[in-house]
């Protein structure tokens, strides 16, 4: 099992070594090498030849190091789940006691990405990830959810208020693509590729389905109407990307 766990992370070698450089240095966690190294319970060259990319010496040190600096690793699921387990590093909790302790079990980080990326199959693209939500995984609207992304309302987009308004961040859960129970808002996708919130109602009409997507702001937003086998080519994950299971607004004005 080590050694299958050392040859996987051999593919995020760059990333690795960033992440130590980051903790060397003045005001940083390690004032230098050789006290990570003491950390690690490692010798300093090793961590020296690991930063200049000397993999034999990576493979040899890496349990160490990742022990001696807290560090954990998190796999993907079969399912693709975007989200990652949380570690918190001098955690600082506002309006609470100074010697609480933040179970790191309790929260996952899930990816913030524009709406179009997040419709998209698989893991959500390093690049293409906006910044990460912090979510409590003991909330009753997300226990049972997986493949969690997060998406922000754009400036100017109205279709949904007054339910979200423009740069509300909302939670999506991809596993969740069945559009039978009508009136949820979810994630959705036209024929043309784009993507935006929107409640979903579904027919069967002529061996075919009927999905219509439509505004809690209809007066400017008509809904539309799409067919799951002419438009969509009966792929019912091409038409809709996940539902809203959570969302946070700006209530300053409100």
């Amino acid at each position: 099992m080590k050694t299958l766990i050392l040859a996987v992370i051999m593919g995020f070698h760059d990333d690795f070594v960033n992440g130590l450089k980051g903790l060397v240095g003045e005001d940083k966690r390690f004032k230098n090498v050789a006290r990570l190294a003491d950390a690690c319970d490692v010798a300093p060259i090793q961590i020296s030849r690991i930063i200049n990319r000397d993999r034999e010496t990576y493979l040899k040190a890496i349990g160490k190091i990742i022990d001696g600096v807290g560090a954990r690793l998190v796999f993907d699921s079969e399912e693709h789940d975007p989200t990652r387990e949380v570690c918190f590093i001098d955690a600082k909790a506002v309006n609470a006691p100074d010697a609480i302790k933040i179970a790191d079990e309790d929260y996952i980080a899930v990816p913030l990405a524009e709406e179009v990326v997040a419709a998209g199959p698989g893991i959500i693209p390093q690049d293409a990830i906006r910044g990460w939500i912090l979510v409590w995984r003991n909330q009753a609207a997300v226990q049972f959810t997986s493949n969690l992304v997060a998406v922000e309302i754009g400036k100017n987009e109205r279709s949904m208020v007054p339910t979200f308004w423009p740069e509300d961040i909302l939670l999506v859960d991809r596993s969740n693509r069945n559009p039978e129970t009508a009136g949820k808002t979810w994630l959705v996708c036209d024929p043309d590729g784009g993507c935006a919130i929107k409640r979903v109602s579904s027919r069967k009409v002529k061996g075919d389905v009927e999905l219509t997507f439509y505004s809690d702001n209809a007066k400017e937003f008509p809904p539309t109407t799409h067919m799951l086998n002419r438009d969509f080519d009966g792929d019912i994950t091409r038409a809709i990307a996940g539902r809203v299971v959570w969302a946070w607004s700006d209530v300053r004005e409100k």
